[in-house]
Parts: structure tokens; C-alpha cells; sequence
């Protein structure tokens, strides 16, 4: 199946035990991603008892469709933290969920959106039997959005059986420019693990409502 067919299939993502934020918005003046104020380890994550959907969110106005098929998003040699967002997609009952789509889309480490010519850090994966997914790529960088400065974040879209089922957003824990972000929410916020490279790993699991 092409990448046209597959993205037919669109999709209401949600979270089960970390999560996931919608929403993105147009900014200039980009800022670097401060790699201090991120630093930490994750509490292992209790195993979800109950599946409740994510919410969705906005967009945002640097979305492309058409973007390839790739989990390494990593491939313009840019300088920045290494980033693994790994995960699994299940449905409301907690089965994972075979087949569906799961497409990111980030600023690079400087705060940029790419203009299309390139989908830099842009892609989409299906997830495996066990529902499991995995992206390679950089930490985004932070920018501002208007006067606002808002926090590094990944959108997020999933599909199912050729239909879009959520657009939204997950955020990194610590980041202090969370607080008065009108978009992030602590549900849909994800620990970053730190290894001994300084390499970030991030978990976050998905439901498809």
C-alpha cells in the first residue's frame, strides 16, 4: 500500500499511560532547545487498567500531508539531542491495534518548520502486531509564538481503517515553559529518559477511541 492509501486512514489517538497534546502554532523568532532544564529519569509507568481516549487538539498551521514513510527522522545532520519516541496503539479495551497509522511532525532543534521541500523531520510508521511503533529523530526546538515562547513539542496524527481518528500533541516533562501554555496538559505529557550519551528516550502509548 502506498503512502496515499495509507493515509486515508486517519486517526482518534489515545493515551494510556503517558500522553499525547494537539495543537501547534505559527512562530517566529525560533529558540534553541536548552538541554539542562530536561534532564532526569522516568518512574516506571503502571500498567493501564483502563483505556480512555486522548483528547484531541489543533492542527496547527505546519502540517503537510504526503510526508514518506520513514521511522529515522534524523537525516540532515543537524546538531541536537537524539530523541527515540517509542510506544504501543491499542484500542478502548487495551488490545494493541495491528495496522494503524501513526504519522509525527516537530521543529528542528532551532525552532523551524521545514517549507515542505524537504519533510525534515517529518514521517509516518504502522504499527507491528503488538501494536508497537518507534521514531528516531532530534529534540524540537522551541519558539515563539507571537510573544509567547512555547515549550519543545511533537504533533501527532493516527489513522484506522481509512480514517483519521486524531490530531494532537505530546509535551516533555520539566520543560519550564509548560505553565501558561494554552495548548499543554499534564495528561498528555511524557517523561524523558536520559541515557548515558545524553541521548533522550520518551514512552507514549496510544488508544485508538
Amino acid at each position: 500500500m502506498g503512502r496515499d492509501d495509507a493515509f486515508t486512514r486517519r486517526g482518534f489517538l489515545c493515551l494510556a499511560t503517558t500522553g499525547a497534546v494537539a495543537a501547534a502554532c505559527g512562530g517566529s523568532e525560533p529558540v534553541t532547545m536548552d538541554d539542562e532544564v530536561l534532564e532526569g529519569m522516568c518512574e516506571p509507568a503502571e500498567p493501564p487498567s483502563i483505556c480512555e481516549p486522548t483528547a484531541a487538539d489543533i492542527e496547527g498551521p505546519f502540517y503537510l500531508p504526503d510526508s514518506p514513510e520513514r521511522s529515522d527522522l534524523d537525516t540532515v545532520g543537524d546538531d541536537g539531542i537524539a530523541l527515540v519516541i517509542r510506544g504501543r496503539v491499542s484500542d478502548a479495551a487495551c488490545a494493541p491495534m495491528a495496522g494503524a497509522i501513526v504519522e509525527i511532525w516537530h521543529a528542528d532543534p532551532e525552532g523551524e518548520y521545514d517549507n515542505g521541500d524537504t519533510y525534515n523531520y517529518r514521517g509516518w510508521v504502522r504499527t507491528g502486531a503488538d501494536g508497537a511503533y518507534s521514531f528516531r529523530t532530534l529534540m524540537p526546538g522551541r519558539y515563539l509564538n507571537g510573544g509567547t515562547l512555547r515549550p519543545a513539542h511533537v504533533h501527532v496524527k493516527a489513522w484506522r481503517d481509512g480514517v483519521e481518528l486524531l490530531t494532537t500533541q505530546l509535551y516533555f516533562e520539566d520543560d519550564p515553559y509548560l505553565e501558561g501554555d494554552k495548548w499543554a496538559e499534564p495528561s498528555r505529557t511524557v517523561c524523558l529518559d536520559q541515557d548515558e550519551t545524553g541521548a533522550y528516550s520518551a514512552v507514549f502509548d496510544l488508544v485508538l477511541g
